[in-house]
């Protein structure tokens, strides 16, 4: 069945501005060398050949002037149209930050700094096509306090997959994609993706993983209604499955921004 009900926000399993958070995080603590930053960042992104930039130089060289600006720490945020929870300001950045999807607030320099990416696509992909990723450095009105924490963001992602789960059940859409019901109720230990550098406790790693497991579910579900037929059963299911997919970008944001260097007591590889 053609998808008519509304679209969801789709969530990559490695969000592109958590992975320079996570890294970033530990670069900055001195936790990993530069080189390793960039090797993970082309590692998650599509390989050497694609060229990042920061601003208006390579991906290194940007950070290396983020630094010398004061940076401290990367903060995550992962917006989207209506919740601009995180986002800091002025109206024409938060604007910029929603339509991306995902954001960086640069913590340190005053005023603070927001890094907001756009992608550039080459090749076809059948061929293996590379992303290459360029930040915009954009000026920030504040820094916002930090979210809920990781408790909390695992608390309301539990919830809301029970309540998926019950509103998914009795629309019967195991009936149309029982591969969807099946990811609800794996309890499974999953490894997270490649976000998390050093730094960020197990905790961090646990829910990364079940928010990317999720991610899976909610891309498989937003390719149709599954078994909703009526407007009514239709919109039922959306409400659902757009609770689910906040808490799924809260627990994102949550376990990327859970970086404590305590936890990775190791010098940098350079």
């Amino acid at each position: 069945m053609p998808t008519v009900g509304n679209v969801l926000p789709a969530l990559s399993a490695s969000p592109r501005s958590g992975v320079l958070t996570g890294w970033g995080n530990a670069w900055l603590a001195g936790l990993v060398g530069l080189d390793d930053v960039i090797t993970q960042m082309h590692r998650a992104l599509g390989g050497e050949a694609a060229p990042h930039t920061l601003g208006d130089e390579p991906l290194v060289l940007g950070l290396g002037a983020l630094r010398s600006a004061g940076a401290q720490r990367l903060r995550l945020v992962l917006p989207a149209p209506g919740d601009a929870t995180g986002l800091p300001g002025p109206a024409e950045v938060n604007r910029d930050a929603i339509t991306a999807g995902e954001a960086i607030i640069v913590i340190g320099p005053n005023p603070p700094l927001v890094l907001v990416p756009g992608v550039v696509v080459h090749g076809p992909a059948l061929e293996g096509r590379l992303e290459s990723v360029h930040w915009r450095v954009l000026v920030a009105s504040r820094v916002p306090p930090p979210g809920a924490g990781l408790r909390a963001a695992e608390h309301d992602l539990s919830n809301a997959i029970r309540t998926t789960t019950a509103a998914l059940i009795d629309l019967d859409i195991a009936s149309a994609r029982p591969e969807v019901l099946a990811l609800l109720r794996d309890r499974g230990v999953d490894d997270p993706g490649p976000g998390l550098g050093p730094g960020h406790p197990p905790g961090a790693h646990a829910l990364l993983a079940r928010a990317e497991r999720l991610s899976t579910l909610l891309d498989l579900a937003a390719r149709d209604d599954g078994a909703a037929v009526t407007a009514s059963e239709i919109a039922r299911r959306s409400a659902a499955l757009r609770n689910l997919s906040a808490a799924v970008r809260r627990a994102y944001a949550a376990a990327y921004d859970a970086f404590d260097p305590t936890y990775a007591p190791v010098p940098p590889s350079n």
